[in-house]
């Protein structure tokens, strides 16, 4: 009868995962039990606590190496993404998203250099403040590459290339040349006043011995 098979009273449930009733809040666990948690296999879980995805506790030839909590904060992680898509999930370009694991915002999956953890993206969107974009940063008052080519009407490989000889003077800073605006002013005039007396200039006739000459501009 049912009433014969009623548990003692006071007496632990058994932890279906341990076999046993739980005797602590967070009980350490066996590199096969992890493998459950996780749904991988045990080589699978060998690798994880080998790249330091999951902290191993005890002596080495413990068990029972592995914290429950770990493991399962583990697997609430998500399967690691590459980080060109977790771009595309948080809106901002690949090279923001490379800024946000400079500036310690995301964290890489330990033992990659490209693959971020989804519950880790999921943070940073659910955060109230935005990590910012991070701008390059010159000098203050300088201008940036785009800007100095719009000025001198040049485009902006070519300003690049100018800088890099040192046929163009700049100062470069944060990955990024930069232009003090009042020598970009001066340089900027000076070509006008020089492509001006080139339009200017006259010429003369050919075969006209009068020494006539026509002008431009």
């Amino acid at each position: 009868m049912a009433g014969d098979q009623h548990e003692e009273p006071g007496e632990p449930p058994v932890d279906p995962l341990l076999g046993q009733p739980r005797m602590v809040d967070d009980p350490r666990i066996s590199i096969a039990q992890a493998a459950v948690v996780l749904g991988k296999k045990p080589a699978q879980v060998h690798r994880y606590v080998a790249l330091g995805r999951v902290p191993r506790h005890g002596p080495p030839n413990n068990g029972r190496p592995l914290l429950l909590s770990d493991v399962e904060a583990l697997r609430d992680k998500g399967e690691p993404i590459p980080l060109k898509d977790a771009a595309l999930t948080q809106g901002r370009s690949l090279k923001a998203t490379l800024e946000l694991v400079a500036d310690g915002h995301l964290r890489l999956v330990p033992g990659t250099q490209s693959m971020v953890y989804p519950a880790d993206l999921a943070a940073i969107t659910a955060a109230k403040t935005q990590p910012p974009i991070r701008r390059p940063a010159g000098p203050p008052g300088y201008l940036n590459t785009k800007q100095t080519a719009e000025r001198l009407g040049l485009t902006a490989i070519y300003v690049t290339q100018l800088a890099a000889a040192e046929k163009l003077p700049a100062v470069f800073q944060d990955r990024q040349w930069w232009f003090d605006p009042d020598r970009i002013e001066m340089i900027r005039r000076a070509r006008r006043a020089r492509r001006d007396r080139v339009v200017a200039r006259p010429l003369r006739r050919r075969g006209d011995g009068s020494g006539q000459s026509i002008g431009f501009g």
